[in-house]
């Protein structure tokens, strides 16, 4: 039997940074695992591949020439070709406003390709009082998503909270099956226990408790921690706090300097190998990750804590599926709001055996549902089993 072949499209690649460049190295590993024969189309000079992978640097920067040339190294392949395209805006170029790559996906569709739209994001956030600018971009990405759901056989979402949006402003007349495909962990889990033990004889030397937060610590988010993480520290002098990821060195100095006493509570290691921020996350006790939207199926960063069974603590909210509420996977505030953050974070720091039941839960709960695996199941399974054939 012939191996499937995958042609996965995407603005970014490690080396390049980027949770849309980890996500796909990460499905274009798990496929070829799986016995598949892997394209990835992508820009930049510099990329890594892997075992059964094959990176191509083809795309440049997705203009009409660009894919043009894309499109004659895609016909060298047999027909109909499996195309995966990993949506972002501005991935694509031109600030989000690459119309010219809607209607590229259109001309394969008609060539008889396989265009399948995976949708991490759909378009800028606007709100009320934005720039007329910004409004203006969101309109042309409009026109963009629907020009992609318009040459799509399959769609693909990382939060069922899309699937309404993309509904409302798709093209009339056909319609492609939508289907969840929640975003994994990016970070493997690394077994070394004697790494992790070393991190926590070096952060809680004698015992205290270590409360963790991982993500980019930018906007709406660092507002939230802003508030909630000093609540959790002032009045507890043995309890540390570990900033993982980018920007944590910066929000440490913001909350040092509203915070002077908090200076010996706070450490931020800065930007880390995957492997690293297993064995930090291993370290924490509770990990709080709040959100303006609530949590959502596309936030690695949960994601992440989740698959290293650490006791999450997160938020409802507009976006929020409603199945975190049901799961018993996370300590669930109802709101995105300093005061049910805390409570809910208070509850797990002085119950040893809660955080240790609520991570184990947490942990199942992620292989069953938001795993590699899981995301490698439901690409292989037909169309029409999950909803449905395209017209």
């Amino acid at each position: 039997m012939t191996a499937p072949i995958w042609h996965l499209l995407t603005g970014e690649y490690p080396p390049q940074p980027g949770g849309v460049s980890d996500y796909t190295a990460q499905l274009a590993a798990a496929l070829a695992a799986g016995g598949a024969e892997v394209h990835v189309w992508t820009t930049g000079e510099d990329v890594i591949a892997g075992p059964g992978v094959a990176v191509h640097r083809s795309a440049g920067r997705w203009s009409t020439l660009d894919l043009a040339r894309l499109s004659t190294a895609l016909d060298a392949f047999p027909s109909p070709r499996r195309l995966l395209a990993q949506h972002v805006p501005p991935l694509w170029g031109y600030r989000g406003l690459n119309l010219g790559f809607g209607r590229w996906l259109l001309q394969r569709r008609v060539q008889g390709d396989d265009v399948r739209v995976m949708f991490h994001e759909v378009r800028y956030h606007t709100r009320l009082f934005d720039k007329p600018t910004r409004w203006l971009l969101a309109a042309v990405q409009w026109r963009l998503v629907r020009d992609m759901l318009a040459a799509s056989t399959q769609v693909y979402v990382s939060t069922p909270s899309w699937e309404p949006l993309l509904r409302r402003h798709g093209a009339p007349g056909r319609r492609a099956p939508v289907t969840w495909l929640p975003v994994p962990s990016n970070i493997p889990v690394i077994a070394d226990p004697t790494g992790v033990a070393a991190l926590r004889r070096r952060f809680a030397p004698e015992g205290e408790v270590v409360v963790g937060t991982f993500g980019t610590f930018s906007g709406a988010v660092a507002a939230l921690l802003a508030q909630s993480l000093p609540c959790l520290l002032l009045e507890h002098p043995s309890r540390r706090a570990l900033l993982l990821g980018r920007g944590g060195d910066r929000f440490a100095e913001q909350t040092i300097a509203a915070h002077p006493s908090l200076a010996g509570q706070l450490d931020a290691p800065g930007p880390l190998p995957a492997a690293d921020v297993s064995r930090y996350l291993q370290a924490c006790d509770v990990i709080v990750q709040p959100y303006p939207d609530g949590v959502t199926s596309r936030r690695t960063s949960t994601m992440a804590a989740l698959a290293h069974g650490r006791a999450v603590v997160t938020n409802a909210g507009a976006l929020a599926e409603p199945f975190w509420a049901d799961s018993r996977a996370v300590a669930l505030a109802p709101s995105p709001d300093s005061a049910g953050l805390v409570r809910a974070a208070e509850a797990l720091l002085a119950d040893p055996a809660a955080r240790s039941r609520l991570g184990a839960e947490g942990r199942q709960f992620y292989e069953r549902s938001f795993a590699i695996e899981r995301t490698v199941e439901t690409l292989l399974r037909p169309v029409c089993e999950r909803g449905g054939c395209p017209e």
